[in-house]
């Protein structure tokens, strides 16, 4: 499965035109809200990027659901403006950005805040960008704004996030992406396991999973292993809730890699595409058995021709 393995995991990478336009497009909305709250030219300097895209963890094809995840760090005026709100001045930042990006973009489809973020939808099969307004703190932390149950000031640490990904990515070789693109397929091709099973989880659950094993990385002819064993590391440190769906994949790579092991490709890959979707390389037909060479002695005739 060495070559479908390396097809797969090709078949998952966003395309250079899908990188470009997620970075236009919160280039865009990060700019725009710069020239609204600063007087200085837009230097890339009041945004921070975490996330999947951050990462190098979106796969494709897109979907409504994914979206590249900005902070936009607001000045401390603004901060100290809607902090000094007698009720929920949170709700009130996030529906002024809101209404700040409706000025540039003016025919998307939705631009929504609530929660903790603003997020701007774009046109189906392009990336989405989520942004949240946040206060850099001296630490290195940020301050963002909570509108649930009356309002509050969350502290957000993305960049821990992120330096742990990276540090993990680098020892293993860039495994840690590679298995989070494979595995946050799995995800998307279990759609009664998307909303239990967050990104962020994942990509922790993968970091920790690396640690213990394949330390080093892996190449395409180990993936079969490295995906089986995940599996069964998680369906042992996972909550409840996804269980089930673990064990149901961890089944499906046993009976893959038994099939792989009688040599029958075929049907390996079907038991990979139940597990990662049409993604996935299918293998048309099993290798033939080679067949021992026989040597085939014409008999002689039973009679002879009488002179």
């Amino acid at each position: 499965m060495e070559q479908e393995f390396s097809k797969f995991c090709e078949n998952i990478k966003l395309t250079s035109q899908q990188k470009e336009d997620a970075k236009a497009k919160y280039k865009g909305v990060c700019k725009k809200l710069h020239d609204t709250y600063y007087d200085k030219d837009y230097d890339d300097s009041t945004k921070y990027l975490f996330g999947s895209y951050k990462t190098k963890t979106n796969v494709r094809p897109l979907t409504e659901e994914q979206d590249v995840d900005v902070l936009f760090k607001i000045p401390q005026e603004t901060f100290d403006k809607f902090d000094e709100y007698e009720s929920n001045g949170q709700s009130a930042l996030l529906q002024e950005v809101r209404n700040v990006l409706k000025e540039k973009y003016t025919t998307t489809d939705k631009i929504n805040g609530w929660g903790k973020v603003v997020l701007v939808q774009f046109e189906k099969g392009k990336h989405n960008v989520e942004v949240l307004p946040a206060l850099e703190q001296k630490d290195g932390t940020f301050l963002i704004p909570n509108s649930e149950d009356g309002g509050s000031w969350d502290t957000f640490d993305p960049r821990n996030q992120v330096n742990e990904f990276q540090t993990s990515n680098g020892t293993t070789n860039k495994l840690t992406a590679e298995l989070g693109r494979m595995l946050k397929t799995w995800v998307k091709n279990t759609p009664s396991l998307k909303k239990k099973y967050k990104s962020y989880q994942l990509i922790n659950d993968i970091i920790t999973f690396l640690k213990i094993e394949f330390e080093d990385g892996a190449s395409y002819e180990d993936y079969h292993e490295v995906v089986k064993n995940f599996f069964d590391w998680l369906k042992r440190n996972c909550v409840e809730s996804i269980k089930s769906y673990v064990e149901t994949a961890y089944n499906r790579a046993i009976k893959a890699i038994e099939f792989m092991d009688a040599n029958k490709p075929k049907e390996a890959s079907e038991e990979w595409i139940k597990i990662f979707g049409n993604e996935f390389p299918k293998v048309k037909e099993n290798p033939k058995n080679k067949t021992e060479n026989r040597t085939i002695i014409t008999p002689s005739s039973p009679w002879c021709k009488l002179n």
